[in-house]
């Protein structure tokens, strides 16, 4: 388990410069326009590395999938606490391809505040959960503070 716990650990720090990313380009770009799209992946991409995260410390590997729906589905099957986040990694999932690629997708200012506060949420509880499970991981705060979200 040690070293399953190293390597979710891992999974969780990559989980948290992704959503700090997101953090920084909307800091960084005010008052320009920010590149929605952007921050909208990386939130996605910080949710599906948690999740994964939980799944190595729980099962020892890692599940080869970018759909967060099917990776909260076995995240769901160790802990129905998960479930109230069906939502939130719907809505996430649909940002890997409209952000990768040009798309009919209207993603605008609210989505994209939608989508850190979702992420924010999904990362501080897994993180919980995670520490349950006696994953020790280097925190890097997550910064929401000041975005008006």
């Amino acid at each position: 388990m040690a070293n399953d716990s190293l390597n979710a650990a891992e999974w969780v720090q990559y989980a948290q410069e992704d959503y700090n990313l997101a953090v920084m380009i909307v800091k960084t770009h005010s008052p320009y326009p920010v590149p929605i799209r952007i921050v909208c992946y990386q939130c996605q991409q910080s949710v599906e590395k948690i999740l994964k995260a939980y799944m190595i410390a729980k099962e020892g590997e890692r599940t080869k999938t970018h759909d967060l729906e099917k990776l909260l589905e076995q995240c769901i099957y160790h802990s129905s606490d998960f479930s109230g986040f069906d939502t939130a990694c719907a809505t996430l999932s649909t940002y890997v391809a409209a952000s990768r690629y040009p798309s009919n997708m209207n993603l605008t200012e609210s989505r994209m505040k939608e989508a850190m506060k979702d992420a924010f949420q999904i990362l501080e509880f897994v993180k919980s959960k995670l520490r349950e499970l006696g994953v020790n991981f280097k925190n890097i705060d997550f910064d929401i503070k000041d975005l008006n979200l």
